[in-house]
């Protein structure tokens, strides 16, 4: 049967759709969140796995902002490289030297 009429979500629907988004973002977002989460241990003097993951967080953080705004802008799958650019051009910039 077609519905004929706006289709109405429930709560938990909505909720239930932004979760699968947002772990599916994070996941395509890995290749790049995981090159500044293994920057960040490397940078740091004490406690190298607490350092790592809030590099992890940070790159997670500007990665899916980025990938959502290309998206914003009709880019389609493109999108999801573009997000990685900052992120790793982050990882380019804090590299340790040795």
């Amino acid at each position: 049967m077609i519905p004929l009429g706006a289709v109405e979500f429930s709560p938990g629907d909505v909720a239930l759709i932004l979760a699968v988004l947002t772990l599916g973002a994070t996941a395509l977002a890995l290749p790049a969140t995981l090159t500044l989460a293994w920057v960040g241990h490397r940078r740091a003097t004490q406690h190298p796995g607490w350092a790592a993951f809030g590099y992890w967080l940070t790159g997670t953080a500007i990665c899916l902002a980025t990938t959502a705004l290309a998206a914003g802008q009709g880019l389609g799958w493109w999108s999801v490289p573009l997000g990685w650019l900052p992120t790793l051009l982050l990882a380019l910039a804090l590299k340790p030297r040795s």
